[in-house]
């Protein structure tokens, strides 16, 4: 394994955070930003994504490039997964850092934080963003009382449920409330449909596949299908596919060669199918009359925005039914967990299809009233989020861990 190196100091004072997707890089960078700003002379050092590591953390791997989803997606990459946590080991064994810090990836934050206790029982130890115990296996609530300092919890709920079980814990704020800018802030229909050469006139449909390979690989076959059949029904139709980093561009690149046959492709490309980077993607969420969104932090992001959606996923079939096992809850798309009801579609597995995405889409686009009803309980789901500061109260956990874990009380490091 290789070593970017970013951030690099000595171990004084550090920190060790380990991330392990795209979405938790993005949250985790604005916390390290923070920590800097209060604590300039705090090391940092961990595994996450380039946004970290532009925010001033020692990279030591970039985990992203490696994140799965499924139970059975992982075999492949165990012997990576095994070095990486022995690595990390290795790494709090050399250079001792303050305070531990655990950011989702819960497939590997709940073995790696047992592991650690093994051979350090006094380090502090901070999980954010719960593994879904309430969704499923609750059991590993027993594993992650006897390893974990305290959870740092995004929804209420998680903060008296965790608090119950023994487990201290805190409610933060959801990083969307933060991150996610309000309706009024972010560019309207016209000028983003200008500046892409999107018809405004059109319905606009919004399609996040995901960001993992595994992802694209799965939803981009039933994302074409249903483009084909929807146009022919709604011929005034664009759509615009979120690409969420330049490793996916080229596998979405590749679908959309295998889907349509070249001259469908020059016929659309740039005219009614269009496909952008993630930094589009707010604009996008807001101004899209629906959005095609795989199961995940997506869903919630698209949520925010009150723009009504179709969410889909399919993964490897003896993870699906390893799921349909241990889950514990009716839904899976945080819109429908959230409200406590079937608000939007979830098509799943052999319901991920394109016909089944045409027949909702025509659904809530023939019925206005529709998916003005959806867009009204969206955004009231966004205020019961509220808008707790994670970032800041994430850095102040974490700041008073370290402080009370230094071998030096003395020193002066408030600021």
């Amino acid at each position: 394994m290789t070593t970017a190196v970013g951030r690099v100091g000595n171990a004084t004072r550090s920190l060790l955070i380990v991330v392990g997707d795209h979405s938790a890089d993005r949250y985790t960078a604005k916390i390290i930003e923070r920590l800097l700003d209060l604590d300039p002379e705090l090391q940092i050092y961990g595994v996450g994504g380039h946004n970290m590591k532009a925010a001033g953390m020692e990279l030591m791997l970039d985990s992203t490039e490696h994140s799965v989803v499924g139970f059975f997606e992982v075999i492949p990459k165990v012997n990576y997964f095994l070095r990486l946590s022995k690595m990390l080991q290795d790494s709090i064994k050399e250079r001792k850092p303050r305070a531990i810090f655990l950011v989702d990836n819960g497939g590997f934050n709940t073995k790696l934080a047992p592991a650690i206790r093994k051979f350090d029982t006094t380090t502090p130890i901070y999980y954010f963003i719960s593994p879904q115990i309430w969704g499923s296996r609750p059991w590993r609530i027993i594993r992650m009382r006897k390893s974990l300092t305290k959870m740092l919890t995004i929804f209420p709920f998680e903060e008296g449920l965790y608090n119950s079980q023994n487990l201290p814990a805190r409610f933060v704020g959801h990083p969307l409330t933060t991150v996610v800018p309000q309706l009024s802030e972010v560019e309207d229909r016209e000028s983003f449909c200008k500046r892409h050469g999107i018809d405004a006139a059109h319905c606009l449909i919004a399609i996040m596949p995901g960001s993992r390979k595994g992802e694209i690989r799965e939803h981009m076959p039933v994302a074409i299908d249903a483009i084909k059949m929807l146009l022919k029904h709604r011929p005034k139709t664009s759509f615009v596919i979120s690409v969420a980093s330049h490793k996916t561009r080229q596998m979405i690149a590749d679908s959309l060669e295998k889907g349509f046959s070249k001259d469908e492709l020059c016929e659309l490309l740039n005219k009614k199918l269009f496909v952008l980077d993630a930094v589009e993607n707010y604009p996008l969420m807001k101004n899209a009359d629906l959005a095609w969104a795989k199961s995940g932090t997506t869903t919630l992001e698209v949520t925010l925005f009150g723009t009504p959606m179709i969410i889909f996923y399919r993964a490897n079939w003896l993870s699906y039914f390893i799921f349909l096992f241990a889950k514990t809850i009716k839904h899976v798309g945080w819109p429908n967990l959230l409200a406590g009801k079937y608000l939007v579609p979830e098509l799943l597995q052999l319901d991920c299809r394109g016909e089944m995405l045409v027949k909702y889409s025509l659904d809530m686009l023939d019925v206005p009233a529709l998916r003005n009803d959806i867009k009204a309980e969206l955004l009231n789901l966004r205020k019961e989020l509220g808008s707790g500061d994670f970032i800041e109260n994430c850095a102040q956990e974490l700041l008073a861990a370290i402080n009370a874990n230094d071998p030096n009380p003395d020193t002066d490091t408030c600021r």
